[in-house]
């Protein structure tokens, strides 16, 4: 992989010391690429996205928020996306804050690589019909009410089932350590070609969900009279009204994320981060008493 030359750097603007760590990593590599910054409500901007146009890599400081609203900005122009962790868990991260000065140089040298994921878009039909993509997941849910909805879901135009509870979450394999894992869902490999259907405080004895492949059209229909809100990615909302359908397929686009090691540190990541590893990282390496 090559150098950049080119590098927007961005920041929650509500977190603290992530505006100071931007600009110690801007400075301190000055000599080497031209940074440029941003935070996650600029990057949605008309004139950011000019910007993007020549640019070569997206660093983003925050959470995995963070990543998210960066990467939407990154997958309009093909950018990849390297995150630098200064929230709780960061799944999608690649670097801890207390070591981005330092492990930084190692990808500006251009020795990262390209780990592509799948993408969703999301065709909402209705009053306002639009067209959004999701990296993560795209939920149809009940709004403050405390009203059960009804959610039809068709699948290549075969009925799949009518779902009663809280609502659905749809997420790719990147989203499955998002909100469907704290839902009870799977953890899926991040490169799988696939995504996730899975039911919201189902009611009664409705199955957990299925796992469709990346070709399917997963058609959602909303039966009720409830608020029901559609959300993108956790925040991107739109409203829906009863007979309103959401489309769900590929999309075109793709989330590019640089990252240092091979597929399997994902499973290693995975591991630490929740708490599940006892021992050593790899079979072989274990010592016993």
């Amino acid at each position: 992989m090559t150098s950049f030359d080119v590098i927007c750097i961005a920041h929650h603007s509500l977190l603290p010391h992530a505006a100071d760590l931007v600009a110690r990593i801007a400075d301190q590599y000055k000599d080497r690429c031209r940074w440029w910054t941003a935070n996650e409500s600029t990057l949605a901007h008309e004139e950011a996205d000019d910007r993007l146009r020549d640019t070569d890599l997206i660093v983003t400081v925050g959470g995995d928020g963070t990543i998210l609203r960066g990467m939407h900005a990154a997958s309009l122009h093909g950018i990849p996306v390297l995150g630098v962790n200064m929230g709780r868990v960061g799944f999608m991260s690649e670097i801890e804050a207390n070591n981005a000065l330092e492990d930084i140089e190692w990808y500006l040298d251009g020795n990262g690589q390209i780990d592509e994921r799948l993408m969703l878009e999301a065709t909402l039909n209705g009053d306002q019909p639009e067209t959004l993509h999701a990296i993560n997941d795209v939920t149809v849910h009940r709004g403050a009410e405390l009203r059960m909805i009804e959610v039809k879901a068709f699948v290549d135009s075969v009925e799949l089932s009518s779902y009663r509870g809280d609502g659905l979450i749809v997420a790719t394999s990147t989203g499955s350590t998002g909100y469907s894992l704290q839902l009870g869902g799977p953890v899926i490999a991040p490169t799988s070609n696939v995504f996730l259907l899975k039911p919201i405080a189902g009611h009664m004895s409705q199955f957990g969900g299925v796992v469709l492949d990346a070709n399917s059209i997963l058609e959602l229909a909303l039966d009720s009279t409830a608020n029901v809100t559609l959300t993108v990615d956790g925040y991107i909302s739109r409203s829906m009204r009863n007979g309103d359908t959401v489309l769900i397929s590929r999309s075109d686009r793709r989330a590019r994320f640089l990252r240092r090691g091979p597929q399997s540190s994902f499973w290693e990541g995975l591991s630490h981060r929740l708490g599940m590893r006892i021992g050593a990282v790899r079979r072989g390496e274990e010592t016993r008493n």
